[in-house]
């Protein structure tokens, strides 16, 4: 066991070693981190769990939820719509529901029908950073008369295209 930093409770000296770590602060309970850095205070028992590179962890959680071929049970379907930044306002006018729908999937008195789930995982495979969100379009589909698309498409060579200007 290597040794570490003082505790910031007690001043003890905190012992660092890998261990596996069920990682309950994302609101999964079924997620474990294998050999993870984790301090304990030898004198008040107070521990630290180091957990690098958070954001990847979390798209990588994500990807196996979307992954799984069970329906979302109600604590994933409540991670991911957090993964995708969403407030539970703003997740149900993108899945075309009310924040009560929501509430009471994430709460597990309803289960998510199997549109609703695959749209959900759609959203989080089609994810892009933050800083290029693009599926706040999602928000308006629907609200119009079904009519079809007016669409123009420009050959840019080697079998691509890309949309034309109108």
């Amino acid at each position: 066991m290597k040794k570490g930093r003082k505790c910031l409770l007690c001043g003890g000296e905190m012992k660092v070693r890998r261990e596996d770590h069920a990682y309950e602060m994302s609101g999964l309970r079924s997620v474990v981190l294998v050999g993870v850095p984790v301090a304990r205070c030898g004198r008040c028992g107070e521990t630290e769990v180091g957990i690098p590179g958070i954001e990847g962890l979390h798209r990588a959680i994500a990807g196996a939820l979307i992954a799984k071929p069970a329906r979302l049970a109600p604590e994933e379907v409540r991670f991911l719509r957090k993964h995708l930044g969403l407030s539970s306002a703003d997740f149900a006018a993108h899945m075309g529901t009310t924040p009560e729908a929501v509430s009471r999937w994430e709460l597990g008195r309803a289960q998510m029908g199997p549109v609703a789930d695959r749209l959900l995982r759609t959203l989080v495979a089609l994810q892009k950073p933050i800083k290029d969100y693009s599926i706040d379009l999602l928000r308006d589909v629907g609200k119009a008369a079904a009519k079809p698309a007016r669409l123009s498409f420009r050959s840019t060579g080697s079998a691509g295209w890309k949309p034309a200007a109108a």
